[in-house]
């Protein structure tokens, strides 16, 4: 958690400049970006059975190629 305080006649934009710079010296937005965009490795079932499915849509489509 990042807590930054308000010093003496410090300005609100100063405090504000303050926060943000802590904020990426901590590297967060782009540990936040990761964790976002993370996806899980597709198990080797879901490959397979993706790779059968493709297959059956080429021969449909190979199929409908050769009779129109």
């Amino acid at each position: 958690m990042i807590k930054v305080t308000k010093k003496d006649r410090e300005s609100g934009e100063k405090l504000l400049k303050r926060f943000s710079s802590h904020v990426k010296s901590r590297k967060l937005p782009m540990k936040m970006n990761l964790l976002r965009n993370w996806r899980q490795k597709p198990t080797k079932g879901k490959v397979r059975q993706a790779a059968i499915s493709r297959e059956r849509y080429r021969k449909i489509a190979n199929k409908k190629r050769f009779i129109s």
